[in-house]
């Protein structure tokens, strides 16, 4: 007798009484009209929780007969937020659920108020009330994590093409200034004692030249090259060309089927190369360079070895250029890595690994 005398008096008894059958509704109802937000077993889950909390707002503000909403809501309201935008659920679908449970409790809680000759006068008034402060306080606050997750991606992604900008500048207009640079240097240096050689020098400064107008017309056409390296060997070969070969000797060796890899993985796997060997030629100092390929229908491997200088790797990635940064980068889009080992006066050697998948391979893997 005494449960039920208690019973009687707690202002909220209208909302425990009626509580599984608003859940119960809410759910099968949001299921009929394929809402979005019951479209994942984790929106799911969060849509009846937020409910949950909401009744429980309601039983709240009837106790203490004002609205009262959790100071908890914040926090499950941005989980939400955050959930249905990873998921790509718009708020729209959240308000759409937000007003279809409103209705039905809004029904349930009136019917069984109606019920209760002890209700005292204003409680569906003050129920509504502190439903409607719940839903829209939890809405509101998980539109706006929504909106903040989005702009968010959007942020990450502004850096991302900056810095595939930043890569496609140093490793394609960089290069080429770099080897225009070099060979009208060599060009002045041999044009007393060996005017032929001057000139010859003269012609590679004209066609990497060349190269950079072509260049910077693929990078203002959304940096998506015209046309592919086409084969590894080869574009790698036209660049030791441009090497000074009484500065230095350098070897080239390539293993394997180049149509295993995709033209996308030729293309990055050659800026990576090149760049390491490069900065080999012109920061590092060294005589000698040996770049080696082998492509096999697995996994494209490549190291170039060089005997320069060094560099301390601690100092190196504290204050990296772009061009290390680049070559790490172009690997990590492909599923790759680039590994670097080096130490003052001991050489570098850059190795590059990067997984193919096998063209001839069906859906089955067979």
């Amino acid at each position: 007798m005494e449960g039920e005398s208690q019973a009687a008096e707690d202002p909220a008894r209208c909302v425990e009484a009626c509580r599984d059958e608003i859940l119960t509704e809410f759910e099968s109802t949001l299921l009929t009209t394929g809402n979005a937000a019951f479209a994942a077993s984790q929106a799911r889950r969060q849509a009846l929780t937020t409910a949950q909390y909401v009744l429980d707002d309601v039983a709240a503000t009837l106790r203490a007969g004002k609205v009262q909403v959790s100071s908890l809501y914040k926090h499950h309201a941005r989980e939400v937020g955050n959930a249905r935008a990873a998921g790509g659920v718009h708020p729209a679908a959240s308000l759409e659920a937000g007003s279809l449970f409103f209705r039905v409790a809004v029904r349930h809680l009136s019917a069984r108020i109606a019920a209760d000759s002890e209700a005292p006068e204003g409680t569906l008034a003050l129920a509504v009330t502190g439903m409607e402060d719940s839903l829209s306080r939890r809405v509101r606050e998980a539109s706006e994590t929504y909106h903040g997750f989005l702009l968010n991606q959007v942020h990450r992604a502004q850096e991302d093409e900056r810095r595939r900008i930043a890569r496609e500048l140093h490793d394609r207009i960089g290069h080429g200034m770099s080897v225009a640079h070099q060979q009208l240097a060599l060009s002045e240096a041999y044009h007393a004692t060996d005017p032929a050689r001057a000139l010859a020098k003269i012609a590679i400064a004209q066609q990497a030249v060349q190269e950079i107008m072509e260049n910077l017309r693929q990078i203002t056409s959304e940096l998506h090259p015209a046309t592919p390296v086409g084969s590894l060997e080869k574009s790698l070969l036209a660049f030791l060309e441009t090497v000074d070969s009484e500065r230095a000797c350098v070897g080239l060796d390539v293993n394997g089927d180049e149509s295993w890899a995709d033209p996308r993985c030729i293309d990055q796997a050659f800026l990576i190369v090149r760049e390491a060997a490069r900065n080999a030629f012109s920061h590092a100092g060294a005589a000698s360079l040996f770049i080696r390929v082998d492509i096999a229908p697995h996994a494209l491997i490549a190291s170039v070895l060089d005997d320069g200088r060094g560099f301390d790797l601690a100092t190196a990635r504290k204050h990296g250029g772009v061009g290390l940064a680049s070559m790490q980068e172009r690997a990590a889009l492909l599923g790759g890595r680039v590994t670097i080992s080096s130490k003052p006066r001991g050489g570098c050697l850059v190795e590059l690994f990067i997984p193919l998948k096998r063209q001839s391979d069906g859906p089955d893997g067979a």
